[in-house]
């Protein structure tokens, strides 16, 4: 085989795949209608398209829009086919069909690109805006015929007496076009009947009084003959009420006060549309901007014609006669329905013969049946052993409301002996040996009336009690009252009951055991894979009140992540019947987004098979108290891990810091026994140096004492009124002496200088002597600066400023710990600043530092100025 051969071939193959591929391809018809789907024709526009796609073999999927433009003015009628578009778009439609003028102008003027990108077939449109269409080579379709001289024609054969033409029109654009139409085919018509009168009216310049006159009440009316050139929204109200009959060019006018209609059938043009579409869609261009005109076909209202006494014989053959009665319209049908009936009744008739003759028969077999009497007796022994194999008390009432039967569950509830059994009880009213009470009131005869009342059972409310009528003993109940019928009527009822006195001691304590530990039942369900849990459990970490069960992805969407694998691996293996019993201690979401600690433990329930459990079954617990309390023992014994290390250094600490000074005194005391070998002077310097170090190791001593106060909580405060100036005159006084002379000690008070607090004197001039101790330590020259400032009203803010070293930014986070100190080389154990807080905190105020390296610091002390 040459090569032309085999391209041939493969051509033919591939048109042959692409032509099966499009025949099994399903298109997306995009079908917009101007009005609603309530409308007369919507159902036959939607036919016509369905029959007409079919006709062709094309495989559509239709989408019918509704516009709803008598409703909506012309902007709003431009977003809802935007929507409509987008909508489609999305679809990924293939073409749009539009139904009327609305549509099709709304759809072009838009502004959506879809109209412009894929094929559009119109139908039904009356005015087809040939400048607009200009604008897009892929919209075709069919235009309505206006044949208003044929109309008129039409309504001169109907109604040759009536020679006067009322035309009622509005200001819409189509109702100003199709009366332009109207008056020009009227002009030819004029002039071959010169006889004929024309009246106009507009609903929007002319007063409706004036119309509805004309058409309604003047005599003229029954002379006249109505022609609505455009069907408007106001127009159905006008055609209802006149008393001409009304010819249009629209068929939604039928059923709405239209006498005639001579326009396309929607039918047609939908199923013509179709058909346009579908050689579109197959790729033929012969169509692209061509509008073909519709057949015009007359349509009339069968109860117009009734109305106005219009015999059929006059409607012309070809016409079509809507909303006929069906007597007539299937007159065939109801006169075989007819003779149908007649011969049923002929039936009936032979069968009540034959059936009295075998009730005849019934009766000899009846005194038959008396024989068996015997067997019915031993049949009701059993039904009565049944009964009493109840383990429900059961009573049952006649329509008299007297008892008829007692079983034995019954007899043992009630404590009615043997000697009054059930052959004693039986003839006695209702309430005889027992009552039901709800919240203190009998409602026995209430639920008996209610039964007898509605034909249904009625339940015994929850919280009711039964009582014993001989012993007056009762008891928490549960039942219901059940009617008994025969041959649709109510002959008795029957009262079935039960003692459920332990049942809800049981229960009571199990909901007290419940709310008093905090423990939620559940139930995981393994063929539905839902947990069921309590509302309140449910609402306590964060889902819906009104939800009662979520899934297995709603909990672990729950449990915290670092948790969720070990909680999965766990869970599966009592799932799928690798354990019977688990515990599991897991982290869970609350209600605020955190996580808390629970418990959850469960137990298989074991199904047909042992390897698959048929429930589980568990309760849950929230252990975060215990957590907490973990870890607060942790935190506990971290604290007291540091604080015995703490203690360590201290002693290490203090034992140095005492050693310092106790050699200085001892040493110098040594020299001092050789008083002679030295001056006047270098004694005068022993004895400074030895005054000094004795108040260093003072100093020492009494922090040590104020520390161990603090720990035992025997630090006492006094407090008093006091005039601050005055207090910080006395520690500036007391500390001026032992000021180096290379530092400047200074104080700056308020000008009032009569600043009075309630304060401990005692304790706030040891915070001040404790700063200013340390600033002249960390100040080898400089200012050292005392007072206080009135920034807050009720507080007090005092301060001591030095010029000196500074602290750094890490020694600041620390320098109010507990034998903390910055400079090792610096005499100190570390306590001051730390009793200085504790002194400013049990005073209800704070203290803070400012400072950097090198620029000195800023110690403040906030106090309030009443306790």
């Amino acid at each position: 085989m040459n090569i032309p051969y085999r391209l041939l071939l493969i051509l033919l193959f591939t048109t042959f795949y692409i032509r099966a591929a499009v025949k099994e391809r399903n298109y997306k018809i995009l079908f917009i209608q101007s009005y609603t789907k309530s409308d007369n024709w919507s159902d036959e526009l939607n036919k016509g398209l369905s029959d007409g796609f079919k006709e062709e073999g094309m495989p559509v999927e239709v989408t019918t829009e509704y516009l709803n433009a008598h409703f909506w003015n012309g902007a709003s009628e431009k977003e809802i086919i935007r929507r409509i578009c987008r909508r489609a778009a999305d679809r990924g439609t293939d073409l749009i069909v539009t139904s009327n003028d609305e549509a099709l102008y709304d759809l072009l003027v838009c502004g959506d690109s879809l109209p412009g990108k894929i094929p559009v077939v119109f139908s039904g449109v009356e005015y087809p805006n040939k400048e607009v269409l200009s604008k897009y080579v892929n919209v075709t379709g069919f235009q309505s015929p206006r044949p208003f001289f044929n109309l008129l024609e039409t309504a001169q054969k109907m109604f040759p007496t009536r020679k006067r033409i009322v035309v009622v029109s509005d200001e819409s654009i189509l109702g100003k076009l199709s009366l332009t139409d109207f008056e020009s085919e009227w002009e030819v018509f004029a002039k071959n009947n010169p006889d004929y009168k024309l009246r106009k009216f507009n609903i929007h310049s002319d007063p409706m009084t004036q119309i509805l006159y004309e058409i309604q009440i003047s005599h003229e009316a029954y002379q006249s003959v109505l022609i609505i050139p455009y069907w408007g929204l106001f127009m159905p109200s006008i055609a209802k009420v006149s008393k001409s009959p009304c010819f249009t060019v629209n068929n939604v006018s039928l059923t709405q006060g239209g006498f005639c209609s001579l326009t396309s059938r929607p039918y047609t043009d939908a199923k013509n549309a179709a058909i346009l579409a579908s050689k579109v869609l197959r790729g033929s261009k012969n169509f692209s901007g061509k509008i073909v005109q519709s057949d015009a076909q007359l349509t009339f209202d069968y109860k117009q014609l009734d109305f106005f006494k219009v015999p059929h014989r006059v409607v012309p053959e070809k016409a079509k006669i809507i909303n006929e009665p069906y007597w007539e319209k299937y007159e065939l049908l109801f006169l075989f329905l007819y003779v149908f009936i007649l011969f049923l009744l002929v039936f009936i008739v032979i069968w009540l013969i034959r059936a009295n003759r075998r009730e005849f028969r019934r009766r000899i077999e009846v005194q038959a049946k008396l024989l068996l009497q015997n067997r019915l007796v031993d049949q009701r022994n059993e039904f009565d052993n049944i009964f009493h194999s109840i383990r429900e008390g059961v009573v049952a009432y006649g329509e008299d409301l007297r008892i008829h039967f007692v079983n034995r569950a019954a007899l043992i509830m009630l404590n009615i002996t043997s000697k009054d059994g059930r052959q004693n009880c039986e003839g006695l009213p209702a309430g005889s040996y027992c009552r039901i009470y709800n919240n203190g009131l009998d409602i026995f005869y209430s639920m008996l009336k209610e039964v007898n009342e509605t034909g249904k059972s009625m339940a015994i409310p929850k919280g009711a009690f039964m009582q014993e009528i001989g012993t007056d003993n009762y008891f928490p109940v549960s039942g219901e009252i059940v009617p008994i019928y025969s041959k649709s009527r109510i002959t008795g009822y029957a009262l079935s009951f039960r003692n459920i006195s332990d049942e809800e001691i049981q229960k009571r304590f199990f909901h007290l055991a419940v709310e008093e530990s905090s423990i939620y039942p559940w139930q995981y369900s393994v063929d539905k894979k839902m947990f069921i849990f309590s509302s309140n459990f449910l609402t306590r970490i964060g889902f819906d009140e009104s939800k009662y069960a979520v899934t297995f992805t709603d909990m672990k969407r729950m449990i915290h992540s670092d948790d969720l694998l070990g909680v999965i691996k766990e869970f599966n293996l009592i799932r799928n019947g690798g354990k019977n019993n688990l515990r599991l201690n897991f982290r869970q979401r609350n209600l605020t987004g955190g996580f808390e600690w629970w418990e959850y433990r469960m137990t298989a329930f074991k199904g047909l098979t042992a390897g698959m459990p048929y429930s589980i079954l568990g309760v849950c617990q929230s252990i975060q108290r215990y957590k907490n309390t973990e870890q607060e023992l942790i935190a506990a014994r971290d604290k007291a891990l540091q604080a015995d290390k703490l203690k360590t250094a201290f002693l290490a600490n203090v034992s140095h810091e005492i050693r310092t000074p106790l050699n200085s005194i001892v040493g110098f005391s040594e020299l001092l026994k050789d008083i002679h070998s030295f001056n006047d002077a270098e004694i005068r310097k022993f004895v400074i140096t030895i005054n000094k170090n004795c108040e260093l190791l003072l100093s020492l001593i009494n922090d040590i004492l104020d520390m161990s106060r603090i720990e035992s909580g025997s630090m006492e405060f006094q407090f008093s009124v006091y005039n601050l100036t005055n207090i910080i005159n006395e520690v500036f006084e007391a500390q001026r002496l032992n000021i180096p002379e290379s530092i400047s000690f200074i104080k700056m008070l308020p000008q009032s200088g009569h600043k009075q607090v309630v304060t401990d004197m005692f304790r706030l001039k040891q915070i001040l002597n404790n700063l200013i101790n340390n600033a002249v330590k960390f100040t080898p020259k400089g200012v050292i600066s005392i007072g206080y400032l009135e920034e807050e009203p009720g507080y007090t803010t005092l301060f001591v400023e030095d010029t000196g070293i500074g602290i750094s930014g890490e020694d600041r986070e620390h320098i109010f710990e507990r034998f903390y100190k910055g400079d090792n080389f610096v005499q100190g154990a570390g306590l001051g600043l730390s009793i200085c807080q504790f002194i400013a905190e049990r005073m209800n105020g704070s203290i803070d530092v400012r400072s950097e390296l090198g620029k000195g610091a800023r110690f403040t002390i906030k106090i309030p100025d009443s306790q």
